[in-house]
C-alpha cells in the first residue's frame, strides 16, 4: 500500500507530538501486578533516604495556621491552655493565666460525638446525649436529673426515647415529692457535699441518694446536674467518693466567678479530677444569660458553661 509523503509526515509529527506530552506528565510508581499506586507522583529522594516533599515550596513557605500568631488574642493564647497541665502546675499559676485556662478550658471539646440527640427544649432545659453506640443509654439505663425549676422536658423525652428510669431532683421547688409518670420520678431533694438541711431544704451526697434508691454499686448511664454553684461540693464528694467513675455521661452546668485565684484554683483541681477519671467533653454550650466582658479577654466571656461528657473508661 502506497503512503503518500504528506500521509508519512503527518503520522510522525503526530508520533513526536504524544511522545513529547508523554514525557510532561509526573511519572507514576509500577507495582508488581503493573497497577499503578493511586497515580501519585513521584518525589525527589534526599541523600539521607528521607523524601522531600515540599521540593516545589520556596523555603520561606510556612504553614497558614502558624500565621496571625500577634494581635489582640496573643495572650490569651499563651495563657489559655487548651489542655489541663498537672495540678503542680496549676497551684503556681496567676490569677490571669488560671482564669484563662479555666474558660479556653471549658470553651473547647476533647472528643467527637459523631451522632449528639437533644433531650428537652433547644434552649434552656434541653441537653445533648452523645448517641454513638459504645455510650448511649441502653435499658434497663438509669438517669439522674438534678435541678429541674419546674421544666420537666429533659427528663420526658429522655424516659420517652431512650426508655431509661429518670429520678428528678429539685428541693427548690413548690412541689411535693411524686411519681410524674410510669419512668420519671420527683424528688424534692438536692444534691451537694455532704448530708446536711439548708432552710426547709433536704441535702444529700450522691452515695446516699443512690443508698436510697437502692442503687448503690449500680452505674448511672446519665447524670444531669444543673444547681447553681452546688455543682463544685457536689462534684469534690462524687470524685473522692468514687461515686463519678461509675457515670457514663455526665450533664453538667458550671457556674461561678473566676477573678480570685484560690476560687480558680479549686475549680481547675476539680475539672483536672474529671478529666483524669476518663472524662472527655463532646460538647460545650455557652449560656448568654451569664454574659460578661473583662480586660484579661479580648472576646465575651460567660459564667455559666454548660459541659457534656462521655466516660471514655466505660463503653
Amino acid at each position: 500500500m502506497k503512503v503518500s509523503p504528506m500521509g508519512f509526515l503527518f503520522g510522525v509529527g503526530c508520533g513526536m507530538f504524544i511522545l513529547f506530552i508523554y514525557n510532561t506528565l509526573p511519572q507514576v510508581a509500577v507495582q508488581n501486578d503493573s497497577t499503578t499506586n493511586h497515580l501519585k507522583p513521584q518525589v525527589a529522594v534526599q541523600n539521607d533516604g528521607t523524601t522531600n516533599h515540599l521540593k516545589h515550596r520556596k523555603s520561606n513557605w510556612t504553614l497558614h495556621a502558624e500565621r496571625n500568631m500577634n494581635g489582640p488574642l496573643k495572650n490569651l493564647r499563651q495563657q489559655g491552655q487548651v489542655l489541663l497541665p498537672e495540678k503542680g502546675v496549676i497551684e503556681k499559676m496567676t490569677v490571669s493565666e488560671a482564669s484563662k485556662t479555666y474558660h479556653s478550658y471549658l470553651d473547647n471539646v476533647d472528643m467527637l460525638c459523631k451522632r449528639k440527640l437533644r433531650m428537652g427544649k433547644l434552649g434552656d432545659g434541653g441537653w445533648e446525649i452523645c448517641d454513638d453506640p459504645e455510650y448511649r443509654p441502653v435499658k434497663p439505663c438509669i438517669v439522674y436529673s438534678f435541678g429541674i425549676n419546674d421544666d420537666f422536658s429533659f427528663d420526658d423525652e429522655t424516659a420517652k426515647n431512650y426508655e431509661c428510669d429518670v429520678f428528678s431532683f429539685d428541693p427548690s421547688m413548690k412541689q411535693k415529692s411524686y411519681q410524674r409518670s410510669p419512668r420519671v420520678r420527683f424528688l424534692s431533694l438536692g444534691i451537694d457535699g455532704k448530708d446536711s438541711k439548708r432552710g426547709s431544704w433536704d441535702l444529700h451526697t450522691l452515695t446516699s441518694f443512690k443508698k436510697m434508691l437502692n442503687h448503690t454499686g449500680r452505674f448511672i448511664d446519665v447524670l444531669k446536674m444543673d444547681v447553681e454553684m452546688a455543682e463544685w461540693p457536689a462534684l469534690a464528694n462524687m470524685i473522692s467518693s468514687g461515686e463519678l467513675s461509675k457515670v457514663r455521661q455526665f450533664l453538667v452546668e458550671y457556674h461561678g466567678p473566676t477573678d480570685l485565684k484560690n476560687d480558680c484554683r479549686d475549680k481547675l483541681n476539680i475539672l483536672k479530677d474529671i478529666y483524669d477519671k476518663g472524662f472527655r467533653k463532646f460538647y460545650v454550650h455557652k449560656n448568654h444569660h451569664c454574659g460578661f466582658n473583662h480586660q484579661l479577654f479580648p472576646v465575651t466571656r460567660t459564667g455559666c458553661y454548660e459541659i457534656h461528657y462521655v466516660n471514655i473508661n466505660i463503653q
